[in-house]
Formats: C-alpha cells, structure tokens, sequence
C-alpha cells in the first residue's frame, strides 16, 4: 500500500505532465473545483482560468522540471514547497520558480486546492 507522501508525489508529477500537455480532462481531475493559483502572472486565477489560458495558448511551457523540498501533512491537507523550472517559447527562456501547493483529500481523491507560485529574481539565486 502507497503511503500519503507516495500518492502525493505521483499527483505532483501527473499535474506536472497534465499543464505541460494542456490536458484538460487531467487537471480537472487533479484540480478541485474551487483550485486557486497566486500566479507569477501577478494576480490570482481560478480553475477556469488557468485551463482557458492553457487552452488559449497564453500560458505554455515547452518544458517543465520540480524539485519537491518539503511535504507536511495536516489531517485532510498536505503542503508542499519546492522550486521548478519552466521554459517558455517561444526563446525557450527558463524561469526558475518558488512554488507551494496544496492538495485536500476529497472523497478518497487528492485534489490541488490552491497554488503560490514566484518568480525567483537573478539576484536571489544562488
């Protein structure tokens, strides 16, 4: 039997692969119905706007890499933080990110409920 960290993971790495794919019918399954980005957009979207900017191509990443740092557990919830890596077109320019997301168990199911994602400035890095 998977452990809640296991099953945590394998869901970060199928939204990882389901937004690089625009997969709509993938993130609604992992994306509870009221998901949340704080987006490096600077403005928080909603489910349904994250799926029509992928849809619409104003959000696309050619390629798209995480390191998970820590995930912490809290009754129905789990917290993960990390840093990713996205490449944008169409230069390929890569953007290097702090994330943290949050997943709720809903009826057996781990959902993403919510989502904080920055930009990490070149004078920030190490």
């Amino acid at each position: 039997m998977k452990s809640w960290e296991d099953e945590i993971r394998e869901c970060e790495a199928a939204a990882c692969r389901a937004f690089l794919a625009a997969d709509e019918t993938a993130l609604n399954r992992l994306w509870a119905d009221g998901y949340l980005v704080n987006s490096p957009m600077q403005r928080v979207l909603k489910k349904a706007e994250v799926v029509q900017f992928l849809g619409a191509g104003r959000i696309r990443h050619t390629a798209y890499e995480f390191e998970i740092e820590h995930i912490v557990r809290h009754g129905d919830v789990v917290v993960v933080m990390g840093n990713d890596r996205v490449s944008d077109p169409p230069d390929g320019r890569i953007t290097r990110r702090r994330f943290t997301n949050i997943w709720q168990q809903q009826s057996g199911e781990w959902r993403a409920i919510a989502r904080h994602a920055n930009a990490i400035a070149e004078a920030a890095r190490p």
